[in-house]
């Protein structure tokens, strides 16, 4: 009779043993599927968000090096669930999830903003070399060691401020001189309808009237030395006319005029309040007379622009090199809106493509819920262009 007690409690404590071993199986078999679900969950989504990244505004990417990708949440949470959905066809049904809602918010990344934009403007730029010395000397070589000295003497003929006699009679006599080019009506115009939609106009900046105490000159750095140099590389400008709408895109930026022959006719008259400053200094210096060395500046500040403007070089610059100094002057965010007015004008305009600034943003949010085995988890992460 003991025998077979014993068998039987053997057995007994063996298949206890056995079940405890079945269910710890079991519980890391549920585990292991619970954390590989959560794993195919998250590498779908990393997969979706490149997916939806690659559907970005081709034109501009080409023609640019910007990127881009529609805004529109709806348009981005249906682009996500369509891929999440075709990432999932097929597999192993053990450890798959299945997507319950798939979210899609582009809010934080607008490509509306200057800051990011700036900041891909800044990994395009030609390079560290060509900024070396060439606005920063050129401003302290002309000034005497100060830029308020220099700023001083930018005058233009409709600035605002309190301006001495003789230099705004100069001025106009200037812009009267410069009227009369047989080049003033040069170039295309915006209709007004088409700026309101422009970032520039989004953004709150209007034309700039003049670049005297426009306060750009604060902004001034190693980064937006970068940016300027990529305004020149891709725009086009008075001397390198380049494919794109308007003939003087690098002066629209400058002064955000509707007409490439305002924008002609504002940059003549800020060489020239540049020239003639430095110009004025040298007469005054070499006569003494105030009339007299103000008329030979006029006179020799008109034919320094006429000169400028036809691609030669004026004291060893060139109009690029003008165009540098006019640029440091200019706020920065301002001019980074109007160079996204410039790239939306080319794209529409030339290239064809229905694309606006504001309806496209570089980077958006993904908050995904999946269910697998009646458990439900959130993924969520943020997909940006780098």
């Amino acid at each position: 009779m003991i025998a077979p007690d014993r068998r039987g409690f053997t057995t007994v404590y063996l298949l206890m043993i056995l079940a405890a071993l079945s269910a710890a199986v079991l519980l890391m078999i549920d585990t292991a599927s619970a954390y590989a679900a959560r794993s195919i969950a998250e590498t779908v989504c990393a997969s979706t968000g490149r997916s939806v990244l690659s559907e970005y505004q081709k034109d501009l990417f080409r023609r640019y090096g910007v990127f881009a990708v529609r805004g529109d949440d709806a348009l981005l949470s249906r682009l996500s669930r369509f891929y999440i959905d075709s990432s999932l066809v097929g597999g192993k049904a053990l450890a798959k999830p299945a997507p319950v809602t798939i979210e899609a918010s582009a809010e934080n990344y607008p490509a509306l903003d200057v800051s990011a934009f700036g900041t891909q403007v800044r990994k395009l730029a030609p390079g560290t070399a060509l900024i070396k010395g060439n606005v920063l000397e050129y401003i302290l070589d002309h000034s005497d060691g100060g830029v308020s000295e220099l700023m001083g003497g930018l005058t233009e003929g409709d600035a605002e401020g309190d301006a001495a006699q003789e230099p705004e009679d100069v001025s106009q006599t200037a812009e009267e001189e410069f009227g009369r080019d047989p080049d003033r009506n040069r170039g295309r115009s915006l209709s007004e309808k088409e700026c309101r939609d422009l970032p520039s106009s989004l953004l709150g900046y209007g034309r700039r009237v003049s670049l005297l105490f426009s306060g750009g000159i604060r902004d001034l750095s190693f980064s937006t030395l970068l940016e300027d140099e990529y305004i020149l590389a891709v725009c086009s400008d008075a001397v390198d006319t380049k494919d794109g709408y308007l003939e003087l895109e690098t002066e629209y930026i400058l002064y955000g005029n509707r007409s490439d022959k305002a924008n002609l006719k504002a940059v003549k008259l800020s060489l020239f309040s540049l020239r003639f400053a430095v110009n004025e200094a040298k007469y005054l210096a070499e006569t003494g007379e105030l009339l007299v060395s103000s008329a030979l500046a006029a006179a020799k500040s008109v034919e320094e622009v006429r000169n400028i403007l036809a691609g030669r070089k004026v004291d060893k610059l060139d109009y690029k090199t003008y165009l540098r100094v006019l640029m440091a002057l200019v706020p920065r965010d301002e001019k980074l809106a109007r160079l996204m007015d410039v790239m939306q004008i080319n794209i529409t305009k030339i290239d064809g493509s229905n694309f606006s600034f504001k309806s496209y943003a570089y980077g958006f949010d993904l908050n995904a819920s999946f269910t697998h085995r009646r458990r439900t988890g959130n993924v969520e992460q943020t997909y940006v262009y780098r």
